[in-house]
């Protein structure tokens, strides 16, 4: 699986699952069925829903009850990617329940005509779907005091990170705030949260913008190159919304000029921002800056590690809030149901919002409101805390990336260096990596090439760089062997990685 998956560079990119686990099992009750014949069905079914993909059948004999497990690659010989939404009726959890239930059909056993749909619900899914009504409403609130504080969908989303929020992009965005156990599509809050609705937002907030204050910078060190550089691209800049906005007298209606001009303006400002974190820092020259970064590098190791240890125990606690709500807001409910069965003397019949303090009070494992309250407490002391190690993180590393940029725009003012190849950190080869150097695997090939580390820039915290190398110097390419194989010039990288992804896919386009 190993093998196949690095063929087609799978988790090269980005994160990305491996494999699935799933399992079909049989009723013990099934007193003819065979440890044999229970793997017979288990290779079939694997046949019949994923006949191009591998997959690894073991059959259990040590329950009660006869079972399968099986793993399934991730990606098929081809290097599709599996499709794996629950309701997917092919590949997805339902369409193996029904291939498994058919198959059994055929071997004339019995199935279990009336099974639940299947979910990924709490056990108490009826509780936990009023307790968690609030989240909505919750995230809806935090747009709203955002939205009037930033100019665009992208700014919005870095405040909610800002805030404790984790975003998850694909095809529609996806928010959660800490504590909630799912994420939540911007759209399902309505259409006015939409990405659509939240781009027309601000589109309209742009475009009525007329006037823009530049701000104001200065250069504490004239001879420092790296603010040099800023500068220069500071007054580019400048320039470049000066002209955007002659054009705005003359096209007045066009929309093109409002978005230019709004993106210049966000240029502008970061660039000052730039300039003014140098000066404050101290930073001026390339050996500032690669120790900032190594600074910078070691403390958000050091950070990564203790909100890891905060976030589990924050979870675990926000989990219990919308409980500790409905206990509060029902308690009154249960006292007068209390009173009431003291004046009968006898048992009266439970309201629902008596059911509903009874399971939630079982559910926190509490005897009064005391002890609700310091549930309450514990967690919002914690969630403060949490939030605030989630936002410095997220500042420190947006600070690591804006030093690797800088890096790179001072890499590439200078003499002869040119912008290369583009590599994920997982393309790194680390056994022929030294403190000097880099040993990098060019993309879509198995060439790899020595690069000091100071012609990298991470434009992606420890994720994703960008080579830079002199153009008309000559580097040695190796193979996994560590063999020299062929030497390029510096601009002919790039044209190697192009050529060998170009042969990748002329080979299965043939197949």
């Amino acid at each position: 699986m190993k093998l196949n998956n690095d063929k087609f560079h799978i988790n090269e990119e980005k994160e990305s699952r491996t494999c699935y686990h799933g399992y079909q099992s049989f009723d013990p009750k099934e007193k003819d069925l065979t440890p044999e014949e229970v793997h017979q069905m288990g290779i079939e079914l694997m046949k019949r829903l994923y006949p191009n993909y591998q997959v690894l059948v073991t059959t259990h004999i040590d329950q009660g009850h006869l079972h399968n497990h099986f793993v399934v690659n991730a990606v098929d010989m081809s290097g599709k990617k599996l499709e794996d939404r629950l309701a997917n009726p092919k590949e997805g959890l339902y369409g193996l329940r029904d291939a498994s239930d058919e198959i059994a059909l055929e071997h004339g056993l019995k199935i279990i005509e009336d099974a639940p749909k299947i979910s990924r619900f709490h056990k108490n899914k009826y509780l936990y779907n009023i307790a968690n009504k609030s989240w909505k409403s919750q995230i809806i609130e935090m747009i709203e005091s955002l939205k009037e504080e930033c100019f665009s969908l992208d700014e919005l989303l870095e405040r909610l990170l800002m805030e404790g929020y984790q975003i998850k992009y694909g095809k529609h965005i996806k928010v959660k705030p800490l504590g909630k156990e799912n994420y939540v599509t911007l759209k399902v809050l309505g259409e006015d949260y939409s990405e659509d609705g939240l781009k027309e937002f601000f589109y309209d907030k742009r475009c009525n913008q007329k006037t823009f204050i530049f701000k104001n910078y200065m250069i504490k060190n004239n001879s420092s190159e790296l603010l040099r550089v800023q500068s220069m691209l500071a007054d580019i800049s400048k320039q470049s919304v000066i002209l955007s906005m002659k054009d705005l007298e003359v096209n007045v209606s066009y929309p093109k000029y409002y978005n230019a001009r709004f993106l210049e303006v966000k240029r502008f400002n970061k660039i000052v921002e730039t300039i003014n974190f140098l000066n404050d820092n101290n930073i001026f020259s390339y050996d500032d800056l690669q120790n900032k970064i190594n600074e910078l590098s070691q403390e958000i190791i050091f950070k990564e590690k203790k909100f890891e240890e905060q976030q589990s125990q924050n979870e675990t606690l926000q989990l219990r809030i919308p409980l500790c709500e409905l206990y509060l807001k029902y308690l009154d409910y249960y006292e007068r149901y209390l009173e009431q069965k003291e004046i009968v003397n006898s048992d009266i019949e439970l309201s629902d919002e008596v059911k509903i303090f009874l399971e939630a009070q079982n559910e926190l494992k509490v005897s009064n409101s005391d002890e609700v309250k310091d549930i309450i407490a514990s967690a919002n002391k914690i969630k403060i805390e949490t939030n605030k190690q989630y936002a410095y993180l997220n500042y420190l590393k947006k600070q690591a990336n804006e030093l690797e940029k800088i890096k790179g725009a001072s890499i590439e003012n200078s003499d002869g260096y040119i912008k290369s190849v583009s590599f994920s950190k997982k393309m790194i080869d680390e056994n022929r990596t030294t403190d000097k150097e880099y040993c990098i695997r060019i993309p879509y090939s198995e060439l790899y090439i020595y690069v000091p580390k100071d012609n990298v820039a991470w434009f992606s915290f420890d994720n994703r760089a960008v080579i830079y190398l002199i153009d008309d110097k000559e580097y040695n390419l190796y193979n996994d062997k560590n063999e020299v194989v062929q030497r390029i010039r510096g601009e002919e990288l790039e044209k190697v990685s192009k050529e060998e992804k170009q042969k990748i896919s002329e080979y299965y386009k043939s197949k």
